[in-house]
């Protein structure tokens, strides 16, 4: 029973960091809040939902610092925003399913060399 209360009490309070996100989201200027969208959109294909909470806030973070001080998104994307994207999820390796998948195939290649 407890650990019934437990899962519903985590989707709850994931339920709302999300919505707290998405109103943070709209709330900067028409390109940061796009640019996000955008960037959601991408980094959602490589982690659960619980787990790109902390990439996407990261992301959100940095975007806002930076419509505060008129920094366009450009010089926050770069010329590649994949990349940017990339680099981000880096940091997160825990979370992200796809690091995992890379890490795990550099290590079977790795185990396969040493046979």
């Amino acid at each position: 029973m407890t650990d019934i209360k437990n899962s519903i009490h985590n989707m709850l309070a994931d339920k709302k960091r999300y919505k707290q996100f998405l109103k943070d989201t709209q709330a900067l200027p028409v390109p940061y809040a796009e640019t996000v969208n955008a960037l959601t959109k991408y980094i959602w294909n490589f982690a659960g939902s619980g787990a790109a909470m902390e990439v996407l806030e990261e992301v959100l973070h940095i975007f806002q610092e930076s419509s505060v001080e008129n920094v366009s998104v450009r010089q926050i994307v770069g010329e590649d925003p994949v990349e940017f994207a990339e680099n981000i999820m880096a940091q997160y390796p825990e979370q992200l399913w796809l690091i995992k998948y890379r890490n795990r195939l550099r290590q079977k290649v790795a185990e396969a060399e040493k046979l």
